[in-house]
């Protein structure tokens, strides 16, 4: 093989431009894309916003998480305890026993002569 002895001619300035021409437009296109994609309503902003709500939604999970123990908890504990469970049986559906006299004292509803003072 026989090396490559030939010179390389410059061209002159408008020469060198119109070599480097489809590099600066390559460019000039790539930077107006990654542009539109950063900073339109679907680019950078969306992804704030995403991970604001990601973030939240964390936060719900172990709340739930934590509610969910707690009535763990609370389950296990009236299965086994009959105390508890007549607790609830007379509090949240007003049951009584047997035998039992219920009294119920009601608050008067306001009249229209004391609802004026």
């Amino acid at each position: 093989m026989r090396p490559n002895n030939k010179k390389q001619v410059s061209r002159g300035f408008w020469g060198d431009v119109c070599d480097r021409l489809p590099l600066v437009g390559a460019f000039i296109l790539m930077s107006l894309l990654a542009g539109t994609m950063f900073f339109n309503a679907d680019g950078l902003p969306l992804y704030f916003k995403m991970r604001d709500s990601r973030q939240h939604l964390i936060e719900q999970i172990q709340q739930l998480e934590y509610i969910n123990v707690a009535m763990q908890e609370d389950i296990t504990r009236i299965q086994g305890d009959p105390q508890r469970l007549e607790e609830l049986a007379r509090n949240r559906l007003g049951m009584v026993r047997p035998g039992e006299t219920v009294y119920q004292f009601v608050e008067p509803a306001p009249s229209s002569i004391t609802a004026q003072r």
